[in-house]
């Protein structure tokens, strides 16, 4: 029987709706694309990227058909705009500002891989180092959590509302979607994730420091912080 366990990320989408309502009335269109988006991934996740029995290709395949098609094709259908090139610029994925994004990450990650270094070493965790394909493809598929949560949640949803709507929104749903640290330490390194993560996307208007920030600090926390524990 699916618990549905991701569904806390869905709670902060109402954020924005007394917002709308009170300053954009027009906005509220924009914003059930995004809750469909996030209703499907809470209702799929489990059967398909989580229960099935796949190989880790099998989940990452899976993350990016919930995380970055799913909610690409619903945006689209609703968009007024004429390509998926133009939203997905719009989202972040594109060349310009790409290096201004690298640098601000590169700029942000000791700030990351220290908050997560001090988490692990006080929680004790005690894991051996993943082999360089795992690490890898963690690395890929965090890029799926970074075009929903930073370009969607956050760069879609700044369009449409206002700035700091969006950045409540986006960090407090990245954060709802790890329940599995939830009232313990290690929700403190998902919560500085949020953060960093979602400036360098506001800096730059461009996903691809993002990514790495991110994907980074999964292949130090993978493969080099447990060679420490």
């Amino acid at each position: 029987m699916p618990s549905f366990f991701l569904w806390p990320m869905i709670v902060p989408i109402i954020i924005p709706i007394p917002y709308c309502w009170k300053w954009k009335r027009d906005c509220l269109r924009h914003i059930w694309p995004i809750l469909l988006s996030m209703i499907l991934i809470v209702l799929l996740y489990e059967p398909l990227a989580w229960g099935l029995d796949f190989p880790v290709f099998g989940y990452m395949f899976w993350k990016f058909v919930l995380f970055v098609f799913l909610p690409l094709g619903i945006l689209y259908w609703r968009s007024s705009q004429r390509g998926i090139k133009s939203i997905l610029i719009g989202l972040g994925v594109k060349r310009e500002n790409a290096g201004e994004s690298l640098k601000l990450a590169l700029f942000l990650l000791p700030l990351m891989l220290g908050t997560s270094a001090a988490v692990s070493f006080w929680l004790g965790r005690l894991y051996p180092p993943s082999d360089i394909t795992y690490t890898g493809i963690m690395f890929i598929e965090s890029f799926t959590e970074e075009f929903f949560f930073r370009g969607i949640l956050f760069l879609y949803l700044w369009k449409i509302t206002d700035i700091r709507v969006a950045y409540v929104t986006s960090i407090a749903c990245f954060v709802l979607v790890h329940p599995q640290y939830f009232w313990g330490l290690g929700m403190l390194a998902v919560l500085v994730q949020g953060i960093l993560t979602a400036i360098i996307a506001h800096k730059s208007k461009n996903l691809t420091g993002a990514w790495a920030l991110h994907g980074a600090d999964r292949m130090f926390s993978l493969s080099i912080l447990p060679w420490f524990l």
